[in-house]
């Protein structure tokens, strides 16, 4: 079966939106229409006007898009204006809109290929290359002389001698010899004018491009958009545009600092038009879970689809290692049941020889041990 096609006089845009979620989910085409070979399904009404209003679970095409692109909108927003996935009241640790469109696949005899159990991939936001370099000779001089000022003799000679605190290179190069069945992907942030939760390194710094430039020569690396580049027009296009110039290729895939606007349709048509191919935003930043309700990347449009990240560090930093490790099994096992593979963020310094260093930094040391001890109990 190379296609399918479900029976409606007049298909609109949310039919359309359903249609190509669903053949992205089943490899085949979908479409609505009164072709003779159409087939009948449980049409409520609900995709003519869709909205926060939950479907009848019967309407399984108008359930999957309610899922997918509705029913956060309902849910609390924090201060940022991020979805609290805590407020949810359904079980968002499995991915249940995919859930739900293979079943519909199996009721309407559409063959899916067996699912596996892919390698994982560990998400890697740079929001602080360096902790001391790369941020201009004002930032280093005032540095310089307020860890004179307070006795920190260790972080005066860090700075001229190093090594970097927060530079965790060499790390990720030890983890992918470590761990073969793994995949690392980077989101690098760069901006001149920061916002008020950026903290970033210069792109005109010398010493930042050379480290970016090596990142890349080995590894993915792709936008981390800054929270002030929402702000400044043209704000995307120019940190886009710096990454492209330091990595020599265009950007492909971005990730939003701080989630912001995440998944928002004017975020979302403003990276479709700069040539963005993927959206790794599709994360709660207050728990683990499946944000949209899939594991797998789905269509936003025809040009640009969302990556799920189930799980941050941020979420599991109050839990003992083996806990830690325990929730990333079991988020690993619901991205297995719908042929997924498992993608976890963390952060680029608290990997790197001192991460303590950051002001007021917050103890990462139980996430660590249990991601890899995660890593670790996989199945080779």
């Amino acid at each position: 079966m190379s296609y399918v096609v479900f029976r409606h006089a007049r298909p609109g845009i949310a039919h359309q939106r359903v249609a190509q979620l669903l053949s992205a989910a089943w490899g085949v085409s979908v479409s609505f229409g009164v072709s003779p070979e159409a087939q009948s399904w449980v049409d409520s009404g609900w995709l003519e006007a869709p909205g926060t209003h939950e479907p009848r679970f019967e309407d399984a095409f108008a359930w999957i898009l309610w899922r997918t692109e509705y029913w956060e909108l309902t849910l609390e927003k924090d201060g940022h204006g991020r979805p609290m996935g805590r407020s949810a009241m359904r079980d968002v640790m499995i991915p249940e809109a995919e859930l739900r469109a293979i079943e519909l696949a199996e009721a309407y005899g559409v063959s899916l290929p067996l699912k596996g159990k892919p390698s994982p991939t560990v998400v890697v936001d740079i929001d602080h290359l360096f902790a001391y370099r790369g941020r201009g000779w004002r930032s280093a001089v005032g540095g310089a002389v307020r860890d004179v000022l307070r006795g920190d003799w260790r972080a005066v000679a860090e700075r001229v001698n190093g090594p970097d605190p927060f530079y965790s290179s060499a790390y990720w190069a030890k983890w992918a010899s470590r761990f073969p069945q793994g995949t690392l992907q980077f989101f690098v942030l760069l901006a001149v004018e920061q916002g008020t939760y950026d903290r970033g390194v210069r792109p005109d710094s010398e010493a930042v491009r050379a480290a970016i430039k090596q990142l890349g020569m080995r590894f993915e690396v792709g936008a981390h958009l800054s929270y002030g580049s929402h702000d400044r027009s043209g704000g995307f296009r120019t940190e886009i545009g710096y990454v492209d110039q330091i990595l020599g290729v265009p950007t492909l895939r971005q990730r939003f600092h701080f989630l912001r606007n995440a998944g928002s349709l004017p975020q979302l048509q403003s990276l479709t038009e700069l040539g963005v191919r993927e959206d790794w935003s599709d994360e709660f930043a207050d728990t683990p879970g499946f944000r949209s309700g899939w594991a797998n990347p789905f269509p936003r449009n025809e040009n640009l689809w969302s990556v799920p990240v189930a799980v941050m560090d941020q979420n599991l930093i109050h839990l003992a290692p083996e806990e830690v490790a325990q929730t990333l099994h079991r988020l690993e096992r619901a991205a297995w049941s719908v042929g997924s593979g498992l993608r976890v963020g963390t952060h680029w310094r608290i990997f790197g020889p001192r991460p303590a260093a950051e002001r007021n930094a917050k103890d990462f040391s139980t996430w660590r041990e249990g991601l890899e001890r995660w890593l670790n109990e996989r199945p080779s």
